[in-house]
């Protein structure tokens, strides 16, 4: 598997599909998440929100389940005798693992993120 989209067990990285925009829609589609979760399960996502940016919500929601997502397979891969120790209960990001040329190259380009 490709390094730069790998979990530290090389494994697929957590994710969660974020639908944003979610106030422009009708309060009986806004609340009716079935295809949000139906797709998420056959995608390969942990899990999936319908967000708005305008309004926030579900911003923080989401947010908040994918640092927990990681936090708990962290805590799997320590329970199986990995060597990796999460005693904070954190994450830690580590920018020195994420220096490849393309990375830095697409931050002078004026990206404001970059993809790891």
């Amino acid at each position: 598997m490709d390094d730069s989209v790998a979990f530290y067990d090389d494994g697929l990285l957590p994710s969660v599909l974020i639908q944003n925009k979610v106030d422009l829609l009708p309060s009986e589609e806004e609340n009716n998440t079935d295809e949000l979760n139906d797709f998420c399960k056959k995608n390969g996502f942990d899990g999936g929100f319908r967000t708005s940016a305008k309004t926030g919500k579900n911003i923080s929601e989401s947010m908040e389940f994918l640092i927990k997502t990681i936090i708990k397979k962290l805590e799997e891969l320590s329970a199986n005798g990995n060597d990796y120790k999460n005693e904070r209960q954190s994450v830690t990001l580590d920018p020195d693992k994420h220096n490849k040329e393309a990375d830095i190259k697409r931050k002078k380009d004026g990206g404001c993120c970059s993809i790891f």
